[in-house]
């Protein structure tokens, strides 16, 4: 084999005991070195991960609503605006979700009068916020008198679960969840009604030209809490 005649030629007689000197000057250096990395390098890291803090943040949620009617026409369309102000939540942490029901009812009084065909939409203009959410829901229909349900993320990555998190301290996980920007402005709603006539539509004075729509706003504002995990 080579490495057999490698190592005969290395110890043989006819070398120096200097080659047998180097040899084992490297093997040692080789040790030493992967003993280096191992118990200061590595150590270091895994001291610095050994005493790593961490920190369990969890939130207190508080609920504002405000109800709003209005008789829209048959085939209109239109825009009904909420506003938010700083002060709204001045005493919180931060605005969490918007949630938005659209409710109706067949309101004509006539026989057999289907419902009407009611569309909503909140557009995303105007107001920072978690836009591009995937569990947002921007837009909805309904023909059959359901509630339209809307919801809008407002803080990003914000969902009420509480987080657990490593590393740095408690003042800056508290700021990382405290912004009084995310939310304020105003949010515009878009509300269109199509009405379904009745069967007794064509009598002259039988007619269904309007809806009366009922929005509910409620607001979730919050505070955190972080705690150290002993």
């Amino acid at each position: 084999m080579v490495d057999d005649n490698i190592l005969q030629d290395l110890f043989s007689e006819g070398r120096s005991f200097k080659h047998i000197s180097i040899f084992f000057s490297v093997v040692v250096v080789l040790l030493l070195y992967h003993a280096t990395v191992f118990f200061v390098i590595m150590g270091d890291e895994i001291s610095i991960k050994d005493n790593e803090k961490s920190f369990t943040i969890s939130f207190t949620e508080v609920i504002d609503e405000e109800l709003e009617s209005r008789t829209i026409d048959d085939g209109d369309r239109e825009v009904i605006e909420y506003g938010v102000s700083e002060n709204l939540f001045s005493e919180y942490d931060g605005f969490g979700v918007l949630y938005i029901d659209i409710e109706y009812g067949e309101t004509s009084g006539q026989f057999a009068d289907p419902c009407d065909s009611v569309s909503a939409d909140i557009s995303p203009t105007g107001v920072d916020a978690d836009w591009d959410n995937e569990d947002n829901v921007l837009a909805g229909t309904s023909s059959s008198c359901e509630i339209i349900s809307l919801v809008v993320y407002v803080f990003p990555e914000y969902n009420s679960s509480n987080l657990n998190v490593s590393g740095e301290n408690k003042e800056y996980w508290e700021m990382q969840w405290k912004n009084s920007s995310y939310g304020v402005g105003t949010f515009h709603l878009e509300v269109e009604v199509n009405v379904n006539q009745p069967p007794t539509s064509g009598i002259p004075t039988i007619q269904d030209d309007d809806e009366e729509v009922t929005i509910t706003w409620r607001s979730v504002f919050f505070t955190n809490n972080v705690e150290e995990n002993e």
